[in-house]
């Protein structure tokens, strides 16, 4: 019998909650707490919750920018030390539905690095936002993504790939020995935002590569990666500087809150 659309995004919502991981936001303790609003906002052991919530995650992408600090409408809503460049959450975490002013400063400074002007997070929805660089451009950029699983399968696995290291060529990325993305620039899902969607593939362990396009030479890897039938994965090539080498590393996460 075929769901209706209500009925088969319950479903997907579902199976997402069956994925929880442990603690209540972030698994890494230098993440981002976005604290406001949560205090009408109650957990149950599940993902139910009590009360309206959206679902937020963060990215600090950007290896030219220092620790950042988050306002949301001018209230420092991230710990002490900031959120180091290369974390990112571990999971979404619950926000009270609302329209926000989010400021990302230099950590512990009155430095304005990316601001998101004040826009809607809406009930139910899902956004990652994400601090990064520009091909050539130590300055930081901030974008909001919507993000969409009303098209996730429950029976493939489900995939996006995100190029995260500004000073990497275009690059092929492949599942196993597929290009599954030929020819991805640079923050390119920010200018096409195609590229935020969920591709299918079949439930496998893949290898998980990154070459320069059109090259067979690998800029990151990881050799063996199960992709779980219903599973929701974002992979991305982030880079961290070391002094006058880059050093890029093929990352994955699982969505789950």
């Amino acid at each position: 019998m075929e769901l209706a659309p209500v009925e088969l995004q319950i479903l997907k919502i579902e199976i997402m909650s069956k994925r929880k991981h442990q603690g209540i936001f972030y698994g890494m303790v230098l993440m981002v707490l976005l604290t406001a609003g949560l205090a009408g906002c109650s957990k149950t052991g599940t993902s139910i919750t009590t009360t309206a919530v959206t679902y937020v995650s963060v990215m600090n992408m950007a290896p030219y920018a220092p620790a950042t600090d988050i306002f949301l409408n001018g209230t420092l809503s991230s710990p002490v030390g900031g959120i180091p460049t290369g974390a990112f959450s571990a999971k979404y975490g619950p926000l009270q539905p609302g329209n926000y002013d989010v400021v990302f400063k230099k950590a512990g400074v009155d430095s304005l690095l990316a601001e998101i002007p004040s826009s809607l997070y809406d009930t139910t929805q899902f956004y990652t936002l994400i601090l990064y660089n520009n091909p050539g451009s130590p300055a930081a950029q901030v974008v909001k993504i919507n993000d969409n699983f009303s098209t996730v399968s429950n029976y493939n696995a489900n995939y996006r790939f995100f190029n995260l290291a500004p000073d990497a060529p275009k690059v092929d990325f492949f599942l196993g020995t597929t290009v599954a993305q030929p020819g991805r620039s640079s923050a390119d899902n920010v200018t096409d935002p195609t590229f935020n969607a969920f591709q299918q593939v079949p439930a496998a362990a893949y290898s998980l590569e990154v070459k320069v396009a059109g090259v067979d030479s690998v800029l990151a890897s990881i050799p063996s990666q199960n992709l779980l039938a219903g599973g929701v994965y974002t992979i991305f090539l982030t880079e961290k500087k070391n002094g006058t080498a880059n050093n890029f590393a093929v990352n994955i996460l699982t969505a789950s809150y």
